[in-house]
């Protein structure tokens, strides 16, 4: 292999490390907006029990309430009672009395449910407030951890950035010019290697011609689909 071909392949692997990071780096905005939905979804679901709490509360209290002024109204009609004189008035009254307690009654059965609903509620929530805590704990830490992890990707990418500019100032200038140009213009990869007789970044097949002259390994050949850099890959040390 050619020079300018070593130089080249060697940009290839600096390349791939250096698409490999930054991938690394891109996924990790992903990553921390996971772990804000996920403390998200937990605190909806931990607003959504005390707010239905405080709903049963609510509902319980108004029962009371009513509870109260059936209260006061039997003790109303029982007020009236001596003051009546006539049987049929007195059973009316009655009647109304009775009423009153039915539906008393009911409404004491419906505080008892909301009651019990509410005891029901309680009970649930520490786990609910626990389920959170322990996200939110583990999503701290997964946080910290990956602060110190692009802190090292940062650096390992800016010594990659160091070495690729070494070995592109050994390169002729046509050869640099064009490795650049094509580099930004397919994401990173300007050099790839011949793979099963097509190219290794756009996979089209080569020529006859071509692979014999990629074998060679003397002089740098490009695609013709992507315009990459070719190499055929060294043999195996």
């Amino acid at each position: 292999m050619s020079d300018e071909l070593d130089r080249l392949w060697a940009l290839h692997a600096l390349d791939e490390a250096a698409i490999a990071v930054e991938q690394r780096l891109r996924q990790r905005p992903l990553e921390r907006a996971e772990w804000e939905r996920r403390i998200q979804a937990e605190r909806h679901t931990l607003d959504a029990h005390r707010a239905a709490g405080l709903e049963l509360q609510k509902k319980r209290r108004e029962l009371e309430k009513d509870i109260d002024a059936l209260n006061t109204e039997e003790r109303r009609f029982q007020g009236q009672l001596p003051a009546v004189k006539k049987n049929e008035e007195y059973t009316a009254l009655l009647h109304e009395i009775e009423g009153v307690k039915r539906r008393r009654s009911d409404l004491e059965t419906d505080v008892l449910t909301r009651m019990e609903e509410e005891e029901a509620a309680g009970r649930a929530r520490p786990a609910l407030e626990k389920s959170l805590a322990a996200v939110e704990a583990e999503r701290a830490q997964r946080f910290e951890r990956m602060s110190s992890e692009e802190t090292a990707d940062r650096d390992e990418l800016a010594g990659i950035e160091k070495r690729r500019a070494a070995e592109l100032e050994k390169l002729p200038a046509a050869t640099r010019s064009r490795y650049e140009r094509v580099r930004q213009s397919r994401e990173g990869r300007a050099v790839v290697a011949v793979i099963k007789n097509a190219c290794g970044g756009c996979y089209r097949s080569l020529p006859p011609q071509v692979l014999q002259e990629a074998r060679r390994r003397d002089r740098v050949l490009v695609c013709e689909g992507c315009g990459r850099l070719l190499v055929w890959p060294p043999d195996p040390a």
